[in-house]
């Protein structure tokens, strides 16, 4: 991507300054691959978090959330109280992988450009919620018509002996809930 940068960049530095109309397709085409650039860049950083692997949950969960409030000129109020740093890593990629899928579907369908995270844990478990006061949707028709980010959820949870639930109507926002508890994650399979 940086050498099909500078490739028109030269390209743009050999025209003739009388060639504007060529001159705003290449400065147009090297904004779009600036955007690939930086959309691959995030993508890498989600598929394979190495903050959450070395840092933990918590702080892995606050910097995907300033950097998606960053590229998406959006507000999201983070908050996390008692998360253990030693969370096992299937919970903490399952919580984290449903942080990131409710967030991007959030800021997609909402409507709305602030929300609210709370990680908390207690002796018995984690909880993730995530929270708009967008314009909300009908959980069971979201399902039914493009609702495979919210069964993967679902199923991720599932993998370490979690809950999911949502809670929204039409125009009134929508909450995403989810718990893993810490006992009986000791025969969990693997989660990717």
């Amino acid at each position: 991507m940086a050498l099909l940068a500078i490739e028109l960049d030269r390209w743009d530095q050999q025209l003739s300054p009388s060639a504007v109309e060529l001159h705003d397709h290449i400065h147009h085409a090297g904004q779009r691959l600036s955007d690939i650039a930086a959309d691959i860049q995030a993508l890498s950083h989600r598929l394979h978090s190495s903050k959450l692997e070395y840092l933990g949950l918590a702080v892995a969960a606050k910097s995907f959330c300033k950097e998606l409030s960053e590229q998406q000129e959006v507000e999201i109020d983070f908050s996390h109280t008692a998360i253990p740093r030693s969370v096992c890593k299937e919970v903490s990629l399952s919580l984290f992988r449903v942080l990131q899928e409710t967030l991007q579907n959030a800021v997609k369908h909402s409507g709305t450009r602030h929300f609210k995270v709370e990680l908390c844990g207690t002796e018995a478990e984690i909880q993730l919620t995530v929270s708009d006061l967008g314009v909300g949707f009908d959980p069971q028709d979201a399902i039914h018509r493009r609702g495979l980010g919210l069964i993967s959820m679902r199923e991720r949870l599932q993998l370490v002996n979690g809950e999911f639930s949502i809670n929204s109507q039409l125009g009134s926002g929508t909450t995403i809930h989810a718990r893993v508890p810490f006992k009986g994650t000791n025969s969990l399979r693997a989660v990717g």
